[in-house]
């Protein structure tokens, strides 16, 4: 019964500690993921963000007649190249390159329903890129994305992320007017996707080193619990072994009274039945003075073998009491019954026929039993059921002894 308790209490602990390691994992796990999705949306808009400024800043500051316009649709992509209205806005673009990750910049207007070219429907009236690898498919037509439709219709700036054979990008557009007030078309930035990677990069190594420090903390919390179970387990068994008689191995007087206190307790509110058999050996002085007290502690061993596996059979306590007294106690066990198995622990003592030559009573060790019974009241103490059973063991003694009595109030 008592091992119950202590398996009990460590699947206890160990089955909280399991569930707080699981809870803590499905935390450390959800935030990783939930910070990555919410980090790399952040670092996203952010990047966009500053992609429309950027859109917005250079429609407001390029300086363009309607008059330019119409020269510059009216060129060639070569002869655009060339022209001094596109060199500077290349070299004033190419300032901006050489000190962010910008790829291209560039004013582009919706072509008319009858200036489309093939399926292409806007043209590039000015071009700037970080290299001039942009420009070897020389285009000077190109086929209008969703974005660029969106904002094209709302003139309202917005940004998203594209995929192209260039690579991945971040393109943002602002609404552009001439300087007599008329839309025109979209100032357009692509931003490379390498800022956005590097900036979501290194937040992803903060939330790695922030799990690395939580594996580490998990492990040295989980080293901890396993130092902390095996010293638990040491002074339980300390605890154990401190209330277990070194001779016989059936629970000694002290550890006794701590049992019969929380079962008595448990008894009395739950008003059931607390039988105790108080069994003692007879003329034990005798055989321990002739056969000698190694023999004497072998017939002591022998007979707590014999009473912890009649208690243990029916949830009983088998305690040492004194020198050559033991007793047993029974939860939830009534008088009649402790008698039969009192009657049955004094047939297998008889049934041993251990020699006992020196007895008046019997050529083999006999044992004298005391059965006593209550139900604990108010005002009542385990003391009175001692007692009780104490003078039931003095009836058998006072008459012959080798015999079961039983006290009946």
């Amino acid at each position: 019964m008592g091992m119950c308790i202590i398996k009990d209490k460590h699947y206890n602990i160990k089955t909280c500690f399991k569930a707080i390691i699981s809870f803590w994992f499905i935390i450390l796990v959800s935030l990783t993921l939930y910070s990555n999705h919410k980090i790399s949306r952040n670092v996203e808009r952010q990047v966009g963000d500053r992609a429309i400024i950027l859109a917005t800043y250079i429609a407001n500051t390029l300086e363009l007649t309607d008059e330019d316009i119409v020269y510059l649709k009216s060129l060639s992509f070569e002869e655009l190249l060339k022209s001094e209205t596109n060199q500077k806005f290349e070299k004033n673009a190419r300032t901006i390159m050489e000190i962010s990750d910008y790829k291209c910049i560039y004013l582009a207007s919706r072509l008319e329903e009858g200036d489309t070219n093939n399926s292409n429907n806007i043209i590039y009236i000015l071009d700037a890129a970080d290299n001039e690898g942009c420009y070897n498919e020389n285009l000077r037509y190109d086929k209008a994305n969703e974005l660029f439709e969106e904002v094209n219709n709302t003139k309202i700036s917005n940004y998203n992320f594209i995929k192209t054979k260039r690579g991945e990008y971040i393109n943002a557009y602002a609404p552009f007017y001439t300087v007599e007030g008329n839309y025109i078309g979209l100032i357009g930035v692509e931003v490379s996707a390498n800022i956005f990677k590097t900036i979501i990069n290194n937040y992803m190594n903060i939330i790695i080193l922030y799990i690395v420090i939580n594996l580490v903390i998990g492990y040295i919390v989980f080293f901890l619990y396993k130092h902390m179970k095996n010293i638990y387990s040491e002074l339980e068994e300390e605890r154990i072994i401190s209330g277990i008689d070194d001779l016989t191995r059936v629970f000694n007087r002290r550890k006794f009274n701590e049992i019969s206190e929380k079962l008595w307790k448990d008894a009395k509110e739950k008003k059931e039945e607390l039988s105790l058999i108080l069994i003692d050996l007879d003329y034990f002085k005798e055989f321990n003075d002739n056969y000698g007290h190694v023999t004497g502690d072998a017939l002591l061993k022998a007979m707590g073998s014999v009473l912890k596996r009649k208690a243990a059979a029916l949830d009983g306590y088998t305690c040492r009491y004194g020198g050559d007294e033991f007793l047993i106690l029974f939860p939830k066990l009534d008088l009649n019954q402790s008698e039969i198995v009192a009657n049955e622990i004094l047939k297998e003592v008889n049934n041993l026929k251990l020699s006992h030559e020196y007895s008046p009573i019997d050529r083999y060790q006999t044992v004298s039993i005391g059965v006593a019974s209550t139900i604990p009241a108010e005002g009542m103490v385990i003391d009175d059921l001692l007692n009780e059973a104490d003078n039931a063991l003095y009836l058998s003694k006072k008459y012959g002894k080798n015999r079961v009595s039983i006290w009946n109030k």
